[in-house]
């Protein structure tokens, strides 16, 4: 098991190599066999497709890096338990081929194995992803919103 601060430096180091648009980078702190996805349902696309092998991983990694800028992005919180790091991200994004910037959380947990990165799972807000790329019209995304009965809500956790 690797240490916490090393595990503190390694995330802080690959946040500042994505800021930078630094693939490379981010690969040298890889594993060959990681796996990488950002939770979501399979309708948006490439974008919530688990990649498991090195080519398809760098493919990703540049194509996220080319479309969007999480550089407006501050850590808030990280949470390190044994080989696994989880990290809340609160701030702005930005998706570059339409210049539209809204304002997002993340949670990102990764997991080490002997100082790399085995595997990676973003969670985000798909459906602020969504609309931003035009999957879903924000018109759509606005008719939406989940009611709750009270009488519902006490049901949920039982």
């Amino acid at each position: 098991m690797t240490d916490r601060s090393t595990l503190e430096s390694i995330v802080q180091e690959m946040y500042r190599a994505r800021d930078f648009n630094d693939v490379d980078a981010l690969m040298n702190w890889m594993d060959p066999a990681c796996r990488f996805r950002i939770v979501g349902t399979d309708r948006l696309g490439p974008i919530t497709q688990r990649v498991e092998d090195p080519v398809s991983l760098r493919a990703t990694l540049t194509a996220l890096m080319e479309n969007w800028d999480l550089s407006g992005l501050v850590n808030t919180g990280l949470c390190i338990d044994g080989d696994t790091a989880f990290v809340h991200r609160v701030g702005q994004v930005r998706f570059i081929p339409t210049n539209t910037s809204f304002d997002t959380e993340l949670v990102d947990k990764f997991t080490f194995r002997d100082g790399r990165v085995v595997e990676l799972t973003e969670f985000a807000d798909t459906l602020s992803v969504a609309e931003t790329v035009g999957v879903v019209a924000r018109e759509v995304a606005r008719e939406l919103p989940l009611r709750v009965s009270p009488a519902d809500a006490e049901n949920i956790h039982a």
